[in-house]
């Protein structure tokens, strides 16, 4: 009932006082009222933007008082000295690459309200006026929120840091004075979302604080910044995303009041936002985060982005020595825990839900989105884990930039434990079978966001499945508002190594981040793990709306010493219906129908596919990351007949191809 009025006040009411301060009386902040709010918690009389420069050496975790021989060592071993000078140079000619795109050139100016991938512009017009979703199919608002985040500012930088080249200083100060003057307060597509107002202003406070010692961050520039990321925390703190239920929009909004209310911690408004989101970012990790570390949005790529957020903060709430509650501490920790779990033998995560690549603090330009180990690196230092340490493998710039050389030193004392063993999150419905070299995934849980779908996928008993690599993989995401109907394809049963019946989605889409209804009702049967096998069985009644209902019940059998799994799938009801199971596989196995019902998929090493059935082999799109499309192979396998119905799988995971032939050989 709470969070009902909370969203229904920030609608009607918040959101309403901010159109008419900015949008009516074009209210603003100016230098000399920021000065003013500055210096009422200064009473020595020193320079005012001095004195504030100085607080902030200790408030944040960069600061030039860091900058020691040790620490642009580490950066520059961590980063590598070629990589940060080529990220650099590439901000310098204005290019830039972004969500699957080439490398685009702007020329010699940004247009930070162009999507450069289609051609279209955003009008500067009030940020309640702008249509975001109906501009055309094939523009992706994505593209210029994602510039306009300045993770360049971090890449700049760093290159500063370990070259002394004002150059850097410069360039961070042309990009910003070029933003602020095309971008102003509540006008424009940069404005539309405070969830990219919020990921803008803590890397533009980061890019601040790595530049803070250079004399191109003269007084003027200084105050003009400033102006802007207050306007910032007014434009976060009146629209607050908040809804019912709240997902990682209102997390980036609370983290974003946190870092501009330490940021501005001298100011009446500071103190206040600081004191506000503190207290709401705990009380959301317990809505959000179930008590087994999984994030209720269901997705793998959004629970990496909110762990991200919600460290971010802890480390900032702390070094500023504000109140913690040992649950937020504790649910933040079992994040991690879920995490590594979900970390394949090559430090991939499997795609389960949607993926967008979205970062707070993005270290390099070009990313691996599906490797997540420089997360686990955090939390393996955040909370002296040696389980986590072992599958990082290293520490991370990330780490350096949120933990510092302390973090680094905590990190290094740790020892590497045990690979991580099968786990399962019930809460979660999330289950993770592995042995020393093969990897099972195992979705049981509901849809995603409390039954409306979110960023969750119809991927109920779905399964992905590797060994040195990848064989069986989740679809992907590829886009949100470009290309409607293949966002829906890509996140429909269809796209999901699950059970279709009657042609029938799990949930009817209502709309690109919504279902109609949420029927699953799943429920998890068995979970036994040994050192020998795992085994998970779990149903779902979704298709029980159908004229003659049915419930599919999917068993895994993972058998770790002969690399073998058997799925199971019965259909329990009555009456005549059409079954297809999809098993899709990763674009870069070479798959090959064998016959007698046999398929292998082939790469450093093998998959082979017994089937119960007679499938068929077709190319279906798959998504590895935001923005890129490819082709992948698809087997499929259809059933029209009477149920209770039970169907066989078996999968042999093996080393080279005499291996293969063995088994054909055998099972003849």
């Amino acid at each position: 009932m709470l969070n009902t009025v909370k969203a229904v006040y920030s609608r009607l009411v918040s959101r309403r006082l901010y159109d008419i301060r900015t949008r009516f009386f074009r209210r603003r902040i100016t230098p000399r009222v920021l000065v003013s709010k500055l210096r009422r918690g200064r009473h020595d009389g020193e320079n005012v933007l001095k004195s504030f420069k100085t607080d902030l050496r200790v408030r944040f975790f960069i600061s030039d008082l860091n900058k020691k021989e040790f620490y642009i060592n580490l950066l520059t071993s961590l980063g590598k000295f070629d990589s940060i000078m080529d990220d650099a140079d590439t901000v310098h000619e204005n290019k830039y690459k972004v969500l699957g795109s080439d490398l685009y050139s702007f020329g010699s100016g940004i247009d930070w309200h162009l999507d450069f991938k289609s051609g279209k512009r955003w009008p500067l017009k009030y940020h309640t006026s702008i249509d975001l979703i109906g501009s055309g199919e094939g523009s992706d608002v994505k593209v210029p929120w994602e510039l306009s985040r300045f993770h360049q500012a971090i890449w700049l930088g760093k290159a500063y840091w370990i070259s002394r080249n004002e150059t850097h200083a410069a360039k961070f100060r042309s990009l910003v004075d070029d933003w602020i003057d095309n971008n102003p307060p509540g006008y424009g597509v940069n404005w539309t979302t405070p969830m990219e107002a919020a990921i803008r202003a803590m890397n533009l406070i980061v890019g601040l604080l790595y530049f803070m010692d250079s004399f191109k961050i003269d007084d003027s520039f200084l105050l003009k910044l400033l102006c802007s990321l207050f306007e910032h925390g007014v434009f976060i703190r009146h629209n607050l995303e908040r809804s019912i239920p709240s997902h990682n929009h209102l997390i980036s909004n609370l983290v974003g009041l946190i870092y501009l209310g330490i940021f501005f911690h001298d100011t009446r408004e500071g103190k206040r936002w600081v004191e506000f989101a503190s207290g709401e970012l705990q009380r959301e990790i317990v809505e959000q985060v179930h008590r087994d570390g999984t994030d209720y949005e269901k997705s793998t790529s959004y629970q990496r982005l909110t762990a991200e957020l919600f460290s971010a903060a802890f480390v900032l709430l702390k070094l500023n020595s504000y109140k913690i509650d040992e649950e937020f501490a504790g649910r933040l920790e079992k994040m991690y825990d879920f995490i590594a779990a979900a970390t394949t033998h090559d430090g991939k995560t499997p795609n389960i839900g949607d993926a967008d690549d979205g970062r707070l603090f993005k270290m390099k330009m070009n990313c691996d989105f599906n490797d997540h180990r420089d997360i686990i690196a955090v939390g393996a230092a955040l909370f002296e884990s040696n389980s986590l340490k072992s599958i990082s493998g290293s520490f991370s710039e990330l780490g350096l930039l949120l933990l510092g050389t302390q973090g680094f030193e905590k990190y290094s004392s740790l020892k590497n434990a045990a690979p991580t063993s099968s786990a399962i999150f019930k809460e979660g419905g999330f289950a993770f079978l592995r042995s020393e070299k093969d990897f099972c995934s195992f979705d049981f849980g509901e849809t995603g966001l409390r039954g409306r779908g979110g960023h969750g996928h119809n991927d109920v008993l779905s399964f992905t499945l590797s060994g040195k690599i990848p064989f069986i993989v989740d679809r992907g995401t590829y886009c949100y508002t470009p290309n409607p109907k293949l966002r829906n394809r890509l996140r429909s049963t269809y796209s999901h190594n699950t059970a279709v019946v009657d042609g029938t989605e799990l949930s009817e889409f209502a709309g690109l981040w919504s279902i109609r209804e949420d029927a699953t009702n799943p429920l998890l049967l068995k979970w036994e793990s040994s050192e020998e096998q795992n085994i998970v069985e779990a149903e779902h009644h979704a298709y029980e709306r159908l004229q003659f209902p049915v419930i599919h019940i999917r068993k895994i059998t993972f058998n770790k010493r002969q690399r073998t799994f058997l799925i199971e799938d019965e259909f329990r009801g009555e009456g005549t219906h059409t079954i297809e199971l999809f098993f899709h596989f990763d674009p870069d196995v070479a798959v090959v129908n064998l016959g007698r019902k046999f398929l292998v998929a082939e790469g450093d090493e093998f998959a082979l596919v017994k089937f119960q059935h007679d499938f068929t082999l077709e190319n279906w799109e798959h998504s590895p990351s935001y923005g890129i499309i490819q082709q992948a192979r698809t087997a499929r396998v259809k059933i029209s007949g009477e149920i209770p119905l039970k169907i066989e799988t078996f999968i042999f995971i093996l080393s080279d191809a005499d291996g293969v032939n063995h088994i054909l050989n055998r099972l003849k």
